[in-house]
């Protein structure tokens, strides 16, 4: 017993003595801590119990608790039995440790109006409990419990009772309406299945009701409308069915009223539009049908309305304007469809909008950067069309843009790149143009998706680790930055002109220039580009000229093709391109003899004076030694 004695002195700056309950200071801590020291050393604790004495013999503080706190202390095992005889304590705070089971001498706490048990590894409770009939707060829950304790419904002055994250079978007893001085009950997170009994109807004072994930089924019971107090109502995560029923709306204290992950149908009552307390409307994963009624849209002191994942069709309500103080707006995975209403784009609490998955059409509005407190923008999986406004970079707050799926044409804004942006997806729609380098600029960003568009140019170089990049299947080219090559070569399949020293893509030129992809590499190309076709031009005009000489030398040596009176065409030396054969027969007056200077063994010789004062011999083979080939030859 000592161990539990140890444990209770560590506990001692929360002991509250007396009546009223005090704080208790520096000198009575010492006090208690020496006085504490001393009853262990004389073993009184463990003997106490032989010795008979009641509460008002024990020695010194602890004959006077009022307040104990043994939290957190790694208790284990059960609690002795002599701490019935605490019979002044009204508060008792044993949560977080590992205690199995409360002992039954806890009947004796008679004054005890609050326990706390919460988060040991109790099984059961003792029936013990149910005498304390003073006790308003009993708080069990994330304890092994299998059922709720009858005892419990004879705590008539219970205002709080959470067994919250237990293991409650069953169904919830109708003896729940006896505590009818409830004014908080937790049965969340159980395994309670059947419908909720109408004898809840009977807790009057009940101002928090949750019920959160469990298996309850059936429809709402009426009774519920008796619970005028109620503020905070939680049955999400339920199997629950049938339509929200219209009579909620007398539920007039309701600030928070959480319905989604069940299976209501039908359309959204309009009477829920009398809620004037509602901040929370949570109708989220359900299958409600029909429009948004404009009466929500007058819960003016609504922040957070939830509505994605149900079957809605329609489009939103111009009213909504009137909802000045909406922080939050999810209407994400339904069926709604028309433009965005100017009228939304003027709340200025508006921090979270998301409207993905749906059938909005026409353009993104200029007059998004009216909403300056905006965090969170989900339009993704529309039919929107035409360019990203510019005006978006005006919104300073805005972390996420989710832009996916649509039409959207244009080039990206370079005011992107001025946002304190985390998260960016901009994929499959039809953007074009380069990636704007002034996203390197977004230090913050961890998650980028520009994959499935027409964008081209070269990848710019980022300044900060991606958790996740893609772009693929775009028209980019050149190198992929060496900071992102430990990115997976997903991200950058379906770009032909990407090159990179990773699998799949091929390789970049190795020269320097290439490498360090400067204006080197530039000027390094447009050389050649400019050189090589020139010298082509060169050559071609050089081997044209050599074959326009060559085709005149050719013609002016070719012979007179024109048969003489002597017969066969002979030749004649080209002398200098000037000589031509009837110059020799003017020179020589058709070969007068008079001209000739000599006869050989084969003709004569004549000796003519040519018009360019040139003197040259002729030499005339007779016909008859002409028409001789040996002759001709011997010539």
């Amino acid at each position: 017993m000592a161990y539990y004695v140890s444990i209770i002195f560590f506990s001692l700056s929360l002991i509250v003595r007396t009546s009223g309950i005090t704080e208790v200071t520096k000198s009575d801590s010492e006090s208690l801590v020496a006085e504490a020291k001393a009853l262990m050393e004389s073993g009184w604790w463990s003997d106490y119990s032989k010795r008979a004495v009641d509460h008002c013999g024990w020695p010194g503080a602890l004959s006077s608790l009022k307040f104990l706190n043994l939290s957190w202390n790694n208790l284990t095992g059960e609690l002795p039995p002599s701490i019935g005889n605490l019979t002044r304590l009204s508060v008792l705070d044993v949560s977080h440790n590992e205690i199995v089971s409360i002992p039954l001498s806890i009947r004796n706490m008679r004054n005890l109006v609050s326990l706390n048990l919460a988060r040991n590894s109790i099984l059961h409770i003792q029936s013990g409990i149910g005498l304390l009939t003073n006790l308003t707060h009993l708080i069990m829950d994330n304890n092994p419990l299998h059922s709720i304790p009858p005892q419990i419904w004879n705590l008539e002055k219970l205002r709080t009772l959470c067994l919250r994250h237990c293991l409650l079978g069953g169904s919830i007893p109708p003896n729940i309406g006896k505590l009818i001085s409830l004014v908080n009950l937790d049965l969340s997170f159980n395994m309670l299945a059947g419908p909720i009994p109408s004898s809840v109807g009977n807790l009057t004072n009940l101002a928090s009701l949750v019920l959160e994930s469990s298996q309850l089924n059936g429809s709402l019971p009426t009774e519920l409308t008796n619970l005028r107090n109620l503020s905070f109502l939680d049955l999400c995560v339920n199997n629950m069915s049938g339509q929200i029923p219209s009579i909620l709306g007398l539920l007039t204290s309701l600030n928070r009223l959480y319905l989604d992950s069940n299976h209501f149908e039908g359309f959204i009552p309009s009477e829920i539009g009398k809620l004037k307390n509602l901040t929370v409307l949570w109708l989220t994963n359900n299958k409600l049908t029909g429009s948004i009624p404009p009466s929500l849209c007058y819960l003016t002191n609504l922040q957070r309305l939830y509505i994605e994942r149900n079957l809605l069709h329609g489009s939103i309500p111009p009213e909504i304007g009137n909802m000045k103080k909406l922080k939050y707006l999810y209407l994400d995975s339904n069926h709604i469809s028309n433009s965005i209403p100017s009228s939304l784009l003027h709340l200025p609490s508006l921090s979270r909008l998301s409207m993905g998955l749906n059938m909005l059409e026409g353009a993104i509005p200029d007059e998004i950067e009216s909403l300056k407190a905006l965090e969170y923008l989900d339009l993704s999986h529309n039919k929107l069309n035409g360019p990203i406004p510019t005006q978006i970079g005006n919104l300073p707050n805005l972390w996420s843009l989710r832009l996916a799926n649509n039409h959207l044409s244009g080039r990206i804004p370079l005011q992107i790149g001025g946002l304190p942006l985390s998260y960016l997806d901009l994929r499959h729609n039809f953007i074009g143009g380069e990636i704007p380098p002034q996203l390197g600029n977004l230090t913050q960003l961890s998650f980028l998706d520009l994959s499935q568009n027409n964008l081209t140019g070269m990848i710019p170089r980022f300044s900060y680790h991606l958790q996740y990049l893609n772009l693929s299947f775009n028209s980019l080219s050149g190198p992929i930055p060496d900071g992102l090559l430990q990115i997976p070569t997903e991200s950058f399949t379906g770009n032909k002109d990407l090159c990179a020293s990773i699998t799949g893509f091929p390789r970049c030129p190795s020269s320097p220039t290439v490498n360090r992809e400067g204006e080197s590499k530039v000027k390094h190309n447009l050389t050649v580009i400019i050189l090589i076709p020139t010298l082509l031009f060169i050559v071609s005009i050089f081997v044209l000229l050599m074959l326009v000489l060559f085709r005149r030398r050719a013609k002016s040596s070719k012979p007179d093709p024109n048969p003489t009176k002597n017969g066969d065409l002979f030749s004649v030396w080209n002398y200098d391109g000037k000589i031509a054969f009837k110059d020799m027969v003017r020179a020589t007056e058709d070969f007068d003899i008079k001209h000739c200077i000599g006869t050989g063994g084969y003709g004569s010789v004549y000796k003519a004076v040519l018009p360019s004062g040139k003197v040259v011999a002729l030499k005339k083979l007779p016909r008859s030694e002409a028409e001789q080939p040996a002759f001709d030859r011997s010539f």
